[in-house]
């Protein structure tokens, strides 16, 4: 709905305090999410129980990363605001936090995949999904930047797929498919965005080693690749979910 704030600062104001908004509710699903992973629990259908309630229906969900031209940056916006426009000493720090925690949040997955894999030198990882959201081609201040990078310095050879992503200018040195490979191929197959396409894959493939990082997968996925005797962890859920 479309309504009139008294000038273009409470206007502003009402985008910036928005996103933020978002960011930290994100930020503190976050800690949750490892919560879960703990006690082998599924924070997903967790979360979609209280969001049964009207006052809490817009709870976030543990995930990959945050990206995106918005939330990455519009919490920072008001600290920076306040100090160079308003000369007034305002910190901020719940928005300043969720920033910094939201940008981490791609290592915790990295953190995982090192568990999996006991050593990232030389293991083959695909990740699947490179823009910042489902079902669009947008790779800016993607999350899966920030994985693979870091995966890059500890020796891990990396490829993606995202058949919405034509050319990733911010990685140009690494491999991107716009077709499924097969996945015998990879040590570790990391699902990073919940493009639909992925949704529907058929795991008949033995011996697989699979990170879900932004619950990407159904049930019925699930259920045939514990079937086909694969390994599978689950950010937000544990092990075998």
């Amino acid at each position: 709905p479309l309504c009139r704030l008294d000038n273009t600062l409470s206007s502003e104001t009402a985008k910036v305090l928005e996103n933020s908004y978002r960011a930290t509710n994100i930020a503190f699903m976050e800690e949750w999410g490892r919560y879960a992973e703990e006690l082998n629990i599924d924070m997903f259908k967790i979360v979609e129980s209280i969001r049964k309630r009207p006052t809490h229906s817009n709870i976030r969900q543990p995930g990959f990363g945050v990206g995106g031209y918005c939330l990455t940056k519009d919490p920072l916006f008001a600290k920076w605001a306040a100090t160079n426009f308003f000369n007034t000493n305002l910190d901020f720090e719940f928005c300043n936090m969720a920033v910094k925690t939201n940008r981490k949040m791609p290592l915790v997955t990295l953190k995982y995949a090192e568990k999996i894999l006991h050593n990232l030198k030389n293991k083959k990882i695909l990740v699947l999904g490179i823009s910042y959201k489902q079902e669009v081609g947008d790779t800016r201040h993607s999350p899966t930047k920030i994985f693979v990078e870091e995966a890059l310095t500890k020796g891990a050879i990396i490829s993606c797929h995202d058949s919405l992503v034509s050319e990733w200018d911010e990685m140009k040195d690494v491999t991107i498919y716009n077709i499924i490979p097969p996945f015998e191929s990879f040590d570790l197959l990391i699902f990073a965005v919940p493009h639909e396409e992925y949704r529907r894959i058929d795991f008949s493939q033995k011996d697989l080693k699979i990170l879900d990082a932004n619950n990407v997968l159904t049930d019925k996925q699930i259920k045939n690749i514990k079937e086909h005797n694969n390994y599978l962890f689950s950010i937000g859920k544990g092990e075998g979910k």
